[in-house]
């Protein structure tokens, strides 16, 4: 009987926790994604400070990375506008809103042309691939939203 029930409740708008694990996921990355958006402009020379004390640091494998850290509030505040999007789409799919996932991809999607336009650097290939994963995990759970 127990076994009807759970199938019972995942017809009728229950959340698979598969959706689950991917939101959490999200809450965690894209949330951090929010803090480090204020944090590093605020804070620029300690981070590079920090970097530069890590153990194999090599200035020219990091030339991207201080040029990011040093990017300013304009590239800041579209890259927190952006990370704080795709919390707010993966807090709507968690509440079952298939609006969520609009919100979600666009916003990651953007995400990846944001270091190009403003920098002309090329976008990763891992953030693609990655992306483009939660994406399509995402999108496997449509049929479970409204």
């Amino acid at each position: 009987m127990d076994g009807m029930d759970s199938s019972n409740e995942q017809e009728i708008g229950a959340r698979p926790s598969s959706l689950s694990l991917i939101c959490i996921l999200t809450f965690i990355f894209s949330g951090l994604a929010c803090f480090s958006s204020l944090f590093i402009p605020l804070f620029p020379d300690f981070v590079i400070e920090f970097l530069k004390s890590k153990p194999g640091y090599d200035e020219a494998l990091m030339t991207e990375t201080i040029l990011l850290v040093k990017a300013g509030w304009a590239y800041y505040l579209i890259n927190f506008l952006l990370a704080l999007s795709s919390v707010f789409g993966a807090f709507l799919m968690w509440k079952l809103k298939k609006i969520g996932f609009h919100f979600y991809a666009l916003a990651n999607s953007v995400l990846l042309f944001v270091p190009t336009i403003f920098f002309g650097l090329i976008i990763s290939w891992f953030g693609i691939f990655l992306a483009g994963s939660f994406i399509a995990l995402y999108a496997f759970h449509l049929k479970y939203m409204s």
